[in-house]
């Protein structure tokens, strides 16, 4: 037994220095070779590649096991010039040493970049240790098998400020589930805003026994509040927020209430019971980005919801829903970076939990060899009729919706839910509406159309053609067709059929972009990350597939106007 789990542990440590190298491998061909072509030269015949460094003296060789159109390669091994083994570690080296020539990076940027593909890598292997051959079953084992995340994200299992017990007790990869902490929050600094009264949402009812039995006769004077129990412990540490609890504004319940179970955010859990999902405040950086609710991102989300309930968003596509964050709460401080620790939105779960899935998970195949959890949920003999009724209930109504109401989502595959019937899609769900975006020309309703939920129709429109086609698509259709061993053009094709078919009845300007524009743009997450400038990243063109498939459709345009 004790040989086994050795064994395993080694091999989950090769696997995940296999994969750290292939996202890392993908993202610097897809970001520095566009402008540096003779970085990456391949046979897509011969599926033989090479990859150089020239300011580390490194070339690296070998063969694809699936050659990517859209960049998401499959290595079936590398081989070295200089003979050492391909390690993780040196890899980073080599292209930071490769980026440095190219623009300003400090050494103390260099060792954070390292430091959070190291604890990335260490993560993946943990989890691909304990959970690769777990089975995705319902909505609830789906969030909790996103085992290696984004393709194009060179730490996409960063959760640096976590030690390794946070991550086995918090990590949803580990099947992990603890109960939440609770703090009772004075009335008169507790903020709520609820999209309507009648749907507002309330704790459990244990959570409120426990509350009413802790304060006594003061807690008509209190409103609860939950927080993620990480989260617990790290606002005690804070000045102010001992202030709080000394002066009695804050009053510390600990941990009750029903189970919730960490999804693939982290943040994020799903409380069965109250069938629902909260999205928490926690100031641990998941990928590259600390986990907070600040208030911007609290009143987009709001605002979207509001927003988009007006305007009957999908009203005629009954397919195609929304998980709308329905309210927000938190315990006001004098400064928002001390008020957005406490602040949590909450999301109702009205869909079935039985047969819905987490996108990001289907597309993963965490067992090298194995088939992705995609391929695996659909009739081998019917994958392009399977593929269409996909397209009719995601893609189609997202431009239909733009073209209509000016309404742009950032439906990327974690953003997305897929609901199965019969072994068929039949409902898309889009969730997570801090990234919605309304183009200002549509916005008939908004009397002020300055605020953070409004952008300029290009700008709006550069999210969605992001989110959706380059990450959402890109990445569904490499699942599908290095399962069905064909060439992704192969969906691509079937994706621009659509669209043209859309177009010759709609006449829609964004179905003419899609069709006919030379690029679109995806975002530079190595470099951006190496930078330092994650919250304003650089873009980088992606060959738009679909305009080299057949002949262009009559009269369109190359630019979106």
């Amino acid at each position: 037994m004790l040989e086994t789990g050795k064994s395993r542990r080694l091999d989950s440590l090769q696997q995940a220095n296999r994969h750290t190298c292939k996202t890392l491998l993908n993202c610097y061909i897809r970001e520095f070779c566009h402008e540096n072509t003779n970085v990456f030269v391949v046979n897509p015949q011969e599926k033989t590649y090479t990859i150089s460094f020239p300011a580390s003296d490194i070339a690296l060789s070998g063969k694809l096991s699936f050659y990517s159109a859209i960049g998401e390669h499959e290595y079936d091994h590398y081989r070295v010039n200089n003979g050492q083994e391909l390690y993780y570690a040196h890899l980073v080296q080599w292209i930071v040493k490769e980026l440095r020539q190219h623009s300003f990076i400090t050494t103390e940027k260099e060792e954070d970049f390292s430091n959070k593909i190291a604890n990335s890598y260490r993560n993946l292997a943990l989890f691909l240790e304990h959970s690769a051959h777990s089975r995705v079953r319902d909505y609830l084992s789906s969030e909790q098998s996103l085992l290696c995340g984004h393709p194009f994200h060179p730490f996409p299992k960063n959760t640096m400020g976590f030690s390794e017990d946070d991550v086995r007790t918090f990590c949803p990869e580990l099947h992990a589930s603890f109960r939440l902490c609770y703090a009772a929050v004075r009335k008169d600094i507790f903020r709520e805003e609820w999209v309507s009264e009648q749907r507002r949402i309330e704790l459990h009812e244990s959570v409120k026994t426990h509350a009413r039995q802790a304060l006594q006769e003061q807690s008509e004077g209190y409103e609860i509040l939950p927080i993620h129990p990480w989260q617990y412990e790290h606002v005690q540490t804070i000045g102010i927020v001992k202030d709080y609890i000394r002066e009695r504004k804050i009053v510390l319940l600990g941990s009750c209430g029903p189970l919730a179970y960490p999804t693939s955010s982290v943040r994020t859990v799903f409380i069965p019971d109250m069938k629902c999902n909260i999205k928490l405040s926690l100031n641990i950086q998941i990928t590259n980005m600390t986990r907070n609710n600040n208030k911007e991102q609290m009143r987009r989300t709001l605002d979207a919801a509001g927003y988009l309930k007006r305007r009957d968003c999908f009203a005629k596509e009954p397919n195609t829903q929304i998980a709308y964050e329905e309210g927000v709460c938190t315990c006001h401080f004098d400064d928002d970076e001390t008020t957005k620790l406490f602040t949590i939105a909450y999301r109702p779960i009205a869909f079935d939990t039985t047969s819905t899935y987490v996108l990001s998970s289907l597309v993963e195949a965490p067992v090298r060899g194995a088939p992705s959890r995609l391929f695996s949920l659909m009739d081998r003999r019917h994958v392009d009729r399977w593929f269409r009724q996909y397209l009719a209930i995601s893609l189609l109504p997202i431009v239909r919706i733009a073209e209509e109401k000016g309404i742009h989502f950032e439906a990327h595959l974690q953003n997305a839910l897929l609901t199965v019937k019969n072994g068929m899609p039949h409902t898309f769900i889009i969730r997570d509406l801090e990234g919605v975006s309304v183009n200002r020309e549509k916005a008939e309703e908004a009397a002020d159309t300055a605020g953070p939920l409004f952008y300029s129709k290009e700008a709006a429109w550069a999210r969605t053609s992001y989110y959706f086609v380059v990450n959402h698509l890109g990445s569904f259709i490499h699942a599908m067709a290095r399962d069905a061993r064909v060439e992704e053009e192969h969906f691509w094709e079937i994706v621009r059929d659509v669209l043209v078919q859309e177009y010759e009845k709609s006449g829609n300007e964004y179905v003419r972009h899609l069709l006919t524009a030379d690029a679109f743009y995806a975002k530079k997450n190595l470099m951006s990350c190496l930078a330092g400038n994650s919250e304003a990243p650089s873009y980088v063109p992606v060959n738009n597939i679909m305009k080299n498939i057949g002949s262009e459709i009559s009269g369109a345009s190359k630019q979106l106007v």
